[in-house]
């Protein structure tokens, strides 16, 4: 079998993504805190249009699942090797820091006396519902399409052309799912946490594994480069670019009016503005991390290089260094105020992203903790999942 390029840019798409991700978890309080102010507006556009984050992480990993295995026989070894990968790399840091936030949850509510069976219970329920931490459940839903792959990919290796529909294919399983749950939710029929579930983010996943299958005639339209633009691909990404700003900023503007004109419309423009534009971010993203890798020899191009092999650990560890930063005490007008928030930020980056680098270095078993280590150059096209 022929071996695929390695695309190392897919790193920097992860540092943008989880500066995206960073974004969020540093502004979720603002919103409440600035409510009136001329603050509240800057830091509403930061927190609402980061809000790809994790619908381009999930592209990012129907890309690369479907980029290694598509052209491979999907046999017990392939799937054995696939699965225990994922049980060390993924499950195995998820359980220890669920038990890690699990205890920050106990101390802060000061609940270690409860009986053993009812702390056991409790453990077992955040565990299963990714819920130890607000942001842990993105492993549940990553752990999801895991078991489905297997699945997609023996559809996508019988019939190869439906790879072309898997992206429309992926929409509509959505929003049937999401209509479906709105309007049985409405009536009473059921209740689902549709952000933890696997269907909600399908049409990200496998846009994907659609381009991911494509990827090599594809290339010459998602790489932005003067060759390009002399062949008259430049109108196409303008417009990409602009639609791309251009849904940001609505869905911003209706939480605004949300927030400040307590304007109420069906639910259903939100999640269209949001699901349009983290399809068309997934897109846009990708060229940027092209742009930026350039020839892969800047300072800027090795610190976010670095960033995105570690994006991981960074995921896992930031919200626990934000809860310690959030009790340093504040003083001081809007200023002072923005510096807190943009203070945040950086400790959650830069902290956590020392604290990854330095273990992945240092420490042997670091797979137990963080996953995967930082990749060294590959010889084959194998990419990072």
């Amino acid at each position: 079998m022929r071996q695929k390029e390695r695309i190392p840019q897919l790193d920097i798409f992860r540092a943008i993504s989880i500066f995206a991700v960073l974004a969020i978890h540093a502004t979720s309080r603002t919103l409440a805190e600035t409510l009136g102010t001329n603050m509240f507006h800057p830091f509403l556009f930061i927190n609402k249009f980061s809000q790809f984050a994790v619908p381009s992480f999930i592209f990012l990993s129907g890309f690369v699942l479907f980029y290694n295995y598509i052209d491979r026989p999907l046999g017990g070894k392939t799937l054995g090797k696939f699965y225990s990968r994922r049980l060390l790399y993924i499950i195995v840091p998820y359980v220890v820091f669920s038990l890690l936030y699990f205890a920050l949850k106990m101390n802060a509510g000061n609940t270690w006396g409860l009986p053993p069976g009812e702390m056991a219970s409790k453990l077992w329920k955040y565990l299963w519902t990714g819920t130890a931490y607000t942001h842990l459940y993105y492993i549940i839903i990553i752990i999801q399409f895991y078991v489905l792959f297997p699945l997609i990919l023996w559809c996508l290796q019988k019939v190869r052309h439906l790879a072309a529909w898997a992206p429309l294919i992926g929409l509509l399983l959505q929003w049937g799912f999401v209509l479906l749950n709105k309007y049985m939710t409405n009536h009473g029929y059921w209740q689902l946490s549709k952000g933890s579930l696997a269907i909600t983010y399908f049409s990200y996943f496998l846009l994907g594994a659609g381009i991911a299958v494509y990827y090599s005639s594809l290339k010459k339209w998602l790489v932005p480069s003067r060759e390009g633009w002399r062949a008259g691909k430049g109108p196409v990404w303008i417009t990409l670019w602009l639609l791309w700003i251009v849904a940001g900023v609505v869905h911003v503007e209706l939480w605004f009016n949300n927030y400040t004109k307590k304007t109420v419309i069906n639910s259903l423009w939100y999640e269209g503005f949001s699901n349009l534009h983290a399809l068309l971010s997934c897109v846009v993203l990708l060229q940027i991390s092209f742009l930026l890798y350039g020839a892969g020899r800047s300072l800027l191009t090795r610190l976010l290089v670095s960033v995105g092999a570690c994006s991981f650990g960074i995921y896992l560890l930031h919200p626990m260094l934000l809860y310690f930063y959030r009790k340093l005490p504040f003083h001081g007008g809007s200023l002072a105020y923005i510096a807190a928030i943009a203070g945040g930020w950086l400790v959650a980056l830069l902290v956590s992203w020392l604290a990854v680098a330095l273990v992945f270095r240092y420490v042997p078993a670091s797979w137990i903790i963080f996953g995967s280590g930082a990749p060294k150059k590959a010889k084959t096209g194998s990419q990072s999942a």
